[in-house]
């Protein structure tokens, strides 16, 4: 699968990837705790890195960062939630062994099939 990246102008910093939205353009509170700077000497600072873009000066959206992580995680929750699932089943020799096995192994291969296909691969 192909991950492609939308990067917009980064508000923070205006494109430009240094901090200047302090006091007198010097870098602000935020960025400079993103730097891990001691309180004693986060004021004040000039020609920090901007921390919201990581100082390239373009910044990806998070509603768009989130929709590409959502489905993967949530393909890793369900693999792992059924797996202890159907484990747990077996342990304690549940009458529904024979039942929960056939759901859960259809919708793991399921999900193993569409994350590891070789349409994915080819490109």
């Amino acid at each position: 699968m192909e991950v492609v990246s939308t990067l917009y102008e980064c508000k923070h910093c205006s494109g430009t990837g240094t901090c200047t939205n302090g006091e007198d353009k010097a870098s602000c509170l935020a960025c400079a705790k993103k730097h891990d700077l001691p309180f004693w000497q986060q004021r004040g600072q000039r020609g920090l890195m901007c921390g919201s873009c990581g100082g390239i000066g373009q910044a990806e959206p998070l509603t768009e960062r989130m929709n590409k992580r959502i489905a993967p995680m949530l393909a890793i929750f369900l693999t792992i939630f059924l797996l202890v699932m159907i484990s747990g089943a077996a342990l304690l020799k549940s009458q529904y062994f024979s039942e929960l096995l056939a759901f859960g192994s259809a919708i793991i291969g399921s999900v193993v099939g569409f994350y590891f296909s070789s349409r994915q691969n080819k490109s």
